[in-house]
């Protein structure tokens, strides 16, 4: 007897090793996936190798209230788990343990006289049952945990705390889980209504872009001419924040150097100026597209009068550049452009009297909180600074 009573007190120990460590598996697989259907599968197994029993499954209450449905399962038959739907009757053990909120048990179905047992159970050479509510947090019921054994099955008080205590943890798993994929839904949502919105303020630009050429085309002076090729390229410098965007993937922020050497680039191309050659030196730095817009168009205007004025036969020394160069410097962007060009006098531009270029760059520059910091001396230099936001 004495050596009986040991064996029996070494099996429990080992079946309640064998449960913390199920708990723990769990746990584990519950924090590393975000996978409901994974989660609640995985779940299944566990408990089922917990209490060696071969059939598990989860069933969750469908939004009518009044039907069951097998979300998860192991060693079911084709057919049942993701197919069955059952109603929510009167003489349903699972309708009775979620309204009463208490595990309930069935030795032996082919004995029970309180429920009716659906046929698929019958198929599957099911005897015995155990039902546990998983509720969630609030006291919602999802649904629940079913066990159920090929054999006649009493299970014991520990059996019953086990599955108490894993459906207690099922009840916050699932509904983490509900979230994430709520969120998820949110956020696919959100982002296929940027993008659309993204890709409508691109063809507004390029419409309004096209309706400037025309213009151009159809105006009568030079001087017109000129204007509307400056109100072309702000558009222009517009519609490059907009692809920056949208081909980040990134929301509403966009890489600086791509950007800025890209805007530059173009616009050399743009004015076909022979031998003017770019040099950038630009940190690896993500900025706001609300930032973006108002330095790209610093920057056009910038390069847009350097291209025109500064690089003269008789005042350009050297290789004509324009150099652009920004960085990061505790939490700050600065940005320096300059040409190596003709240059003026060492004073800040007049307020008036000194062309809508830089009066738009001053503009430009309060926007996004930076005072331009000009320099007239071999050339033209403006150096910003601004807070990243």
């Amino acid at each position: 007897m004495a050596q009986r009573g040991s064996w029996w007190r070494m099996a429990d120990t080992k079946q309640m090793m064998e449960r913390q460590r199920v708990l723990a598996d769990f746990g584990a697989l519950a924090l590393r996936s975000d996978d409901l259907d994974a989660v609640l599968t995985e779940a299944c197994s566990l408990v089922a190798r917990a209490l060696g029993c071969e059939l598990a499954k989860i069933l969750e209450v469908e939004d009518d209230g009044a039907t069951l449905f097998v979300r998860a399962g192991v060693g079911w038959q084709p057919g049942v788990v993701g197919v069955v739907h059952l109603p929510m009757c009167e003489r349903s053990s699972e309708t009775y343990s979620i309204e009463a909120g208490v595990p309930v048990f069935t030795p032996n179905i082919s004995k029970e006289d309180r429920f009716e047992f659906p046929r698929f159970l019958l198929d599957a050479g099911v005897v015995g049952i155990v039902n546990v509510p998983i509720f969630l947090p609030g006291g919602k019921a999802f649904g629940l945990l079913q066990v159920d054994s090929r054999e006649a099955w009493s299970p014991g008080d520990d059996e019953i705390q086990f599955l108490r205590t894993y459906a207690a943890i099922l009840g916050p798993v699932i509904d983490r889980l509900h979230k994430v994929h709520a969120l998820k839904e949110a956020t696919d949502r959100n982002r296929i209504l940027l993008l659309e919105l993204q890709h409508r303020i691109k063809n507004n630009i390029a419409a309004i872009s096209s309706l400037v050429r025309k213009q151009i085309k159809t105006a009568k002076s030079a001087d017109a001419r000129a204007e509307l090729a400056v109100v072309g390229e702000r558009v222009e410098a517009l519609s490059l924040v907009h692809e920056h965007v949208y081909a980040s993937n990134r929301g509403d922020r966009l890489s600086l150097r791509t950007y800025a050497t890209e805007l530059l680039r173009r616009l050399l191309a743009l004015h076909c100026q022979a031998g003017v050659r770019l040099e950038a030196s630009i940190e690896e730095v993500d900025i706001a597209s609300d930032t973006a817009i108002p330095l790209g168009l610093i920057l056009n205007e910038f390069a847009t009068n350097s291209l025109k004025h500064a690089f003269s036969a008789d005042h350009t020394t050297g290789h004509p550049v324009i150099r652009i160069e920004a960085g990061l410097r505790d939490d700050r962007i600065w940005v320096h452009i300059c040409d190596n060009g003709s240059g003026r006098t060492l004073q800040p531009p007049p307020k008036r009297g000194s062309g809508t270029g830089l009066a738009l760059i001053a503009g430009l520059s309060q926007q996004i909180g930076a005072r331009p910091n000009w320099c007239f001396e071999n050339g033209t230099s403006l150096h910003l600074e601004f807070k990243r936001r």
